[in-house]
Formats: structure tokens, C-alpha cells, sequence
């Protein structure tokens, strides 16, 4: 009986270090998908955040380009220009823009309406503009000029904020820090492009 006893405790102490180690690496394991999923949608966010700035880049040369035109050439250069509008539109408000609605208490369909409909308004606004091919109407100018401006205004908004690109800033983007207040002044200054423009 007293045998037994010998190898007992030891079994016991050499079962508990296996168990307290394989717990701690699955542990670590978990910590290590959960920081790396964080760095994966972070990085999400500050490329849709980049498409943001690329968004209001377009419509400023666009818009300038249009303005400025003496010729056929610049005049399809610019309108080219405009042409990449929507494509930065849906990266920039299907993600972060969205995302920021969300976090400040807004349903996704909401905060989703809230971005594509400026959007939409103003590139429907700006895609019959120098089609005629002919010069530019009074009214088409002022479109432009307001269009210009609001672009402005825009790149000031996001000029608030830089996008990381670390991996521990990236996980700060994901959990909401600095951006979000300035996600939301850009879709509100969004709303005030649509108006001028359209």
C-alpha cells in the first residue's frame, strides 16, 4: 500500500504541470487569433478610410480637371477622373463610414443610408457633366465649383485623423480610437456636399 502511495503524488504533480502547460498554450493560441483578427479588420478600416481620402482627391481633380479643360483630351482625363468616384464611394462608405454610424448607435441599415445617399446624389449630380462634349453651362460650372469646395472641406475633415499602418495601431482603429468622431463629421460635411452639389 505504501508503494502505492510513492508514485501517486508524483503521477498526480507530473499530470497537473502537462494539464496547467497545454492550458496555457491554448490560452496564449487563443490571445494570439483574437490579436491577429483585430489587426485584420483594423486594416480593413484604414483602407476604407484611404479610399475616403482617394474620394476626395477625385472629386477636387475631377472637378478642377472639368473646370480647367481646353480640350477634348483634358476634357476625357477628367471626366476618366470622375469615373473612379463610385468605386472609391463603395470602399469608402461600405466600411468605415458604415462602421462608424454603427459604433455611435445607428441600426446598419441607417448609417448605411446615411452615407450612400449623399453619394449617390452627388455622382448623379456630377456624371452628365461634359458628356455634351460641347462647353460648359453655367449651371454645369457652378456644379463643379461646388463640387471643388466640398472636396475641400472633406479632405480637411479626414486630414483629422492619419490611418495607421502598424499592427498595434491597426488594432487601435478596430476598437474606435480617434476615428469614429471624424468618420462621422465626414458623413455630415457628406450630407452638405450633396446639397450644394445636387
Amino acid at each position: 500500500m505504501s508503494g502505492k502511495k510513492k508514485y501517486t503524488v508524483p503521477i498526480m504533480l507530473a499530470i497537473i504541470t502537462m494539464l496547467t502547460f497545454l492550458i496555457v498554450v491554448l490560452f496564449s493560441r487563443v490571445l494570439l487569433d483574437g490579436q491577429s483578427l483585430k489587426t485584420e479588420r483594423g486594416q480593413r478600416l484604414a483602407s476604407s478610410y484611404n479610399y475616403c481620402i482617394l474620394y476626395a482627391t477625385v472629386l477636387k481633380d475631377g472637378s478642377v480637371g472639368l473646370l480647367d479643360a481646353d480640350g477634348e483630351e483634358a476634357r476625357m482625363q477628367a471626366a476618366k477622373m470622375l469615373g473612379k468616384l463610385d468605386v472609391s464611394a463603395g470602399e469608402c462608405g461600405t466600411g468605415v463610414l458604415v462602421q462608424s454610424g454603427t459604433r455611435t448607435g445607428q441600426s446598419q441599415e441607417d448609417a448605411l443610408a446615411a452615407v450612400s445617399v449623399p453619394m449617390q446624389k452627388i455622382s448623379e449630380a456630377l456624371a452628365p457633366i461634359g458628356a455634351s462634349g460641347g462647353a460648359l453651362t453655367e449651371k454645369e460650372r457652378a456644379t463643379l465649383t461646388a463640387a471643388a469646395a466640398s472636396a475641400d472641406k472633406l479632405s480637411g475633415v479626414l486630414g483629422a485623423y492619419t490611418a495607421p499602418t502598424g499592427s498595434d495601431r491597426f488594432r487601435q482603429m478596430e476598437a474606435g480610437v480617434d476615428w469614429v468622431p471624424v468618420a462621422q463629421r465626414f458623413v455630415q460635411e457628406l450630407k452638405e456636399a450633396a446639397a450644394a452639389i445636387g
